[in-house]
């Protein structure tokens, strides 16, 4: 079986197309025996000033993926520059990581099929300059027409306890001829973050702000605590009204206190004053009566 070797910035990919128009994309050596091949698909159109017939482009992508966090989502754009159809087209993705620590099992990546309406993930492997290159399998391949652009739409995450790292991700364009396969495109570098996964927040219950005074304590019913019931929660402290005296309420002044007090002064000497001199008479009057000598 033929293989068509491709060289993506110092990268050898070796391409193995299976006959059957359903079969996979393998990146794999080649096997003993080979099957009939597939009548070659017809080429894909010459640009005009040389080039690849397809423009590819990577866009829509975020900068930073956390480690074991969900799919982001971005796009990859092919666009046919010539006035022939390309069919049977397999992108393969290579993604260069600055540590080399990035692992194939580490990578979470699906493309759309929108002839089968299924997200179809994507299987990568390590190359022997470290490199993860996964290649759009399980399909017939995509179909541009001449002159046209057609946007596949991908997702990509990484696997919690993946180191972080800064990786560049490229997209080599392949179309599939027979058993072999022939390179029609290439994207640029789109670079991205690993990171550490992000903090989960607790979810605090909602409570209702705290008034800038306190007010003063109710003393018909507990008090309701503002604070979540993690801790005991302290009673409010009592205002400055609630410090005071009864004697002296909050709104009173001196000389009303001291005209109140002089007028109950009055009333209270005006009952016992009376009753005072009564019991002193009746006293009196029981010594006397003690002292008078018994008849006999």
């Amino acid at each position: 079986m033929a293989l068509a070797p491709l060289r993506l910035r110092g990268v050898r990919v070796a391409v193995t197309v299976a006959a059957a128009t359903a079969a996979p994309l393998v990146i794999a050596a080649p096997a003993s025996a080979a099957p009939a091949p597939d009548p070659p698909t017809p080429a894909c159109g010459t640009p005009d000033g040389g080039g690849f017939p397809l423009d590819t482009r990577i866009h829509g992508g975020p900068d930073d993926y956390p480690a074991g966090g969900p799919f982001q989502s971005w796009k990859l754009d092919l666009t046919n520059t010539t006035d022939a159809p390309c069919s049977g087209v397999h992108p393969v993705l290579v993604l260069t990581d600055r540590d080399r620590a990035l692992r194939p099992e580490q990578i979470r990546f699906e493309f759309y099929d929108a002839g089968s309406a299924l997200w179809r993930p994507v299987a990568f492997e390590s190359t022997e300059d470290a490199e993860n290159v996964g290649a759009f399998t399980g399909f017939g391949g995509f179909a541009v027409p001449a002159g046209r652009t057609l946007t596949v739409p991908v997702r990509l995450a990484f696997e919690a306890g993946t180191a972080p790292d800064e990786v560049v991700v490229n997209a080599a364009i392949v179309q599939r001829q027979g058993e072999d396969g022939d390179w029609v495109g290439e994207s640029g570098d789109y670079r991205l973050t690993v990171g550490p996964a992000g903090p989960r927040l607790p979810t605090a219950p909602a409570t209702s702000p705290a008034p800038a005074t306190p007010p003063a304590p109710d003393t018909t019913r507990a008090p309701v605590p503002s604070a979540p019931p993690a801790k005991e929660a302290r009673p409010p402290a009592p205002s400055a009204s609630a410090t005071r005296s009864p004697a002296r309420p909050a709104d009173a002044r001196p000389d009303r206190e001291l005209a109140g007090t002089g007028r109950e002064s009055e009333e209270y000497a005006r009952v016992l004053v009376p009753l005072a001199a009564g019991l002193l008479l009746l006293g009196a009057v029981l010594v006397r009566a003690a002292r008078r000598p018994r008849h006999r």
